[in-house]
């Protein structure tokens, strides 16, 4: 979180009598303006809930600009935002309501018309895997205004460990600043860390099933990182123990939640294709990346493994023609060679490269070396830094003939730079058993490819199938997975019929060796917590576990319906879908991309004097107000006669301001 005073030529203005706008030089000014900052996270079962809480007071003699800036996970979902101002004791709150996005828009425009104060705040676009949240709000002198956001998000296990990161970006020292985690799972922690942050005023305490951490660093241990306070990540890592292979099944209230991440079965080999994009884009530094991170990952395959590396630009160059080779040390050193020699030069032909890929993974048309007793996992590592140019271009004709030749190939599509078609990429590997990743373009993108193939390089099982048996389950999430990989977890929600006493659990799946089929009853009791112990084992009250798996199983519906709204190329469909995600999004107070925040104020509870005469929404060109592109900050104004008490500068009365909102604006709508 972050705030900024500035006073703006153009936005924060005096009134002359004939209400010509005068504007003000632009100056900052540095003064101690937050009175306190709280970060607090509930993790119960890898689902976590955080609240960012923070409180400014202007101690200066005239109106100036808060900016609450928080950055929040990409996969995370805001359920509430409210912003409390108070200039008498007893103050306003307001709080933001979700709505969908087309009826925000409208009264937002009608709340506008009526000169009443309004925003919007919607899910934007995310980088390095965060989203920027920011409001922007005029404080009126010796006033105090206090803003708290909420968001929820499901932990995933990557490498063997969960991992919550919380931003801790005050933007100056503050003398009230704490963070506080509080983890609990039922099956018990194996391991339980905070990463290296200063930590001698960090208190921490775990037990066999639950961890607390708290941090209050002073204002002089604040300063010790910079002049202006924190600006650094807290990042927690655990992991749970999980002696089930059938794994761990919860139930509350009505709905369950399945965690699947089975210990210690063997590696299954793999055959993996490595597709390089070395178009005319790639030159340079990504170029460099790619090959240093090449060299290491072609360094770790297992002597099972058999691989293929194929480059393309305008033309494909497969390395090994017709065949994937084992990986011994003599092949993995050709490899290595090979790429060591790769230039960048010509256009992107995605589709033949994609092509090229299936012949040499698809059992049905590759691998002549392969014999009937080989179980290996095929697999498709694709990265590209730019969009189709060459051969096929069309976006529906390249996934259509992905689809038709991939087979059980699982194809994971790495998009290196903002220019790579990443729409295309997520889609092609959604419709063919994978995941797409951004990879951004900074000194660690080397690292970045190198992590990604660490979290596919061990696969464990092959076409895992969870179900649960009788029909005692409905809404059930996705529960057919292509693969499981060493150190993740697949996870499946849904809701259990009434009366169902004991829930039947069924997994299949193939392993290096055979095929598993296994069984389990699940009782749908849950013990009920004491006075000192929750259900969950955890010593005091832990909050959030009554209705956490009712609350997941939503957060993952609504993923699941938007992503199935994604690959799907029907209208009528889309439709549907987006209705669907829309209503469970308005009825637990989720922002996805189908919603958005709204708050208005009524003018009859206008807390600072006359009724607002609003302008027009019209562009800003002042620098302080920062909005991602394509977005473009507009300055919301009123008029406003101010009643205040008596500030700390010893004066009182009243005064008549312009009070300005920044907005981000993208092709005239608001978002």
């Amino acid at each position: 979180s972050k705030y900024s005073w500035t006073s703006w030529p153009l936005v924060a203005l005096k009134m002359t009598k004939n209400l010509h706008i005068v504007p003000e030089a632009l100056t900052t000014i540095e003064i101690q303006y937050v009175t306190e900052f709280h970060v607090r996270s509930s993790v119960v079962s890898r689902y976590a809930r955080t609240t960012v809480h923070s409180s400014v007071w202007n101690q200066l003699p005239v109106t100036k600009e808060a900016v609450f800036e928080v950055d929040l996970p990409s996969t995370a979902f805001i359920s509430n935002f409210s912003i409390k101002t108070q200039i008498t004791l007893d103050g306003w709150l307001y709080v933001a309501q979700v709505q969908e996005r087309a009826t925000a828009k409208k009264i937002y425009d009608e709340a506008k018309r009526k000169g009443k104060t309004a925003g919007i705040v919607a899910a934007s676009l995310r980088e390095r895997e965060v989203e920027k949240f920011r409001v922007s709000v005029s404080v009126p002198s010796g006033t105090r205004m206090s803003f708290t956001l909420s968001y929820e998000e499901l932990l995933q296990r990557r490498l063997g460990r969960y991992e919550l990161m919380l931003g801790l970006r005050p933007g100056q020292p503050v003398q009230n600043l704490t963070l506080e985690v509080t983890v609990a799972e039922r099956t018990g922690l194996s391991f339980f860390r905070v990463l290296p942050l200063r930590t001698s005023r960090l208190l921490s305490n775990t037990t066999p099933n639950c961890g607390h951490v708290r941090y209050s660093p002073t204002w002089q241990q604040q300063t010790s990182f910079s002049p202006k306070g924190l600006n650094a990540d807290f990042i927690l890592q655990y992991d749970v123990k999980l002696t089930d292979l059938i794994g761990d099944v919860q139930i509350y209230d009505g709905y369950f939640v399945h965690y699947f991440a089975p210990r210690g079965l063997p590696v299954v080999p793999k055959d993996v294709i490595f597709v390089i994009d070395i178009s005319g884009s790639m030159i340079g530094t990504k170029i460099m990346q790619t090959k240093q991170a090449m060299a290491t990952i072609l360094g770790d395959l297992r002597e099972g493994d058999h691989f293929n590396i194929i480059t393309f630009s305008d033309k494909v160059h497969i390395w090994k023609e017709d065949r994937t080779v084992r990986a011994t040390r003599q092949n993995v050193r050709e490899a290595q060679d090979f790429v060591k020699k790769i230039t960048a030069t010509g256009w992107t032909n995605i589709n033949s490269a994609l092509l090229s890929a299936a012949q040499l993974v698809n059992p049905t048309t590759s691998s002549p070396n392969r014999t009937s007793g080989d179980q290996r996992i095929p697999l498709v590592i694709f990265l590209t830094d730019g969009e189709a140019t060459a051969g096929v271009t069309a976006g529906e004709a390249i996934l259509r003939n992905a689809r038709n030749a991939l087979g059980s190939a699982s194809l994971f599509g790495l998009a290196f730079g903002d220019d790579a078609d990443f729409p295309l990429l997520r889609r092609l590997s959604l419709e063919n058993r994978g995941v797409a990743r951004m990879v951004y373009e900074d000194a660690d993108a080397a690292l970045q490819l190198k992590g990604f193939y660490d979290e596919v390089a061990s696969p464990l099982l092959s076409d895992i199938q969870l179900s649960y048996l009788d029909d005692q389950a409905f809404d059930v999430t996705r529960a057919l997975f292509p693969n499981y990989f060493q150190g993740s977890e697949l996870v499946v929600a849904g809701r259990v019929k009434p009366g169902v006493r004991d829930l039947k659990v069924s997994l299949t799946a193939t392993d290096s060796k055979q095929k598993l089929k296994l069984e389990n009853d699940v009782s749908t009791f849950v013990p009920e917590a004491n006075g000192t112990t929750s259900s969950l084992g955890c010593v005091g009250e832990v909050q959030g576990i009554s209705n956490f798996v009712r609350r997941l199983w939503a957060y993952f519906t609504i993923r699941e319906l938007l992503q199935a709204k994604l690959n799907s190329s029907d209208p009528a469909t889309q439709r549907l879908l987006g209705e669907k995600a829309t209503n469970l999004s308005l009825k637990y107070n989720f922002v996805t991309p189908v919603t958005s925040l709204v708050v208005v104020n009524p003018a009859v509870r206008w807390v600072w004097g006359s009724s607002p005469a609003w302008g027009t929404l019209r562009r800003t060109g002042v620098p302080s107000w920062v909005c991602p592109l394509p977005l473009r900050p507009y300055a919301l104004c009123c008029r406003v006669r101010l009643r205040f008490p008596v500030t700390p500068y010893g004066t009182s009365g009243s005064e008549d301001v312009c009070v300005c909102v920044c907005v981000c604006v993208c092709n005239r709508v608001i978002v």
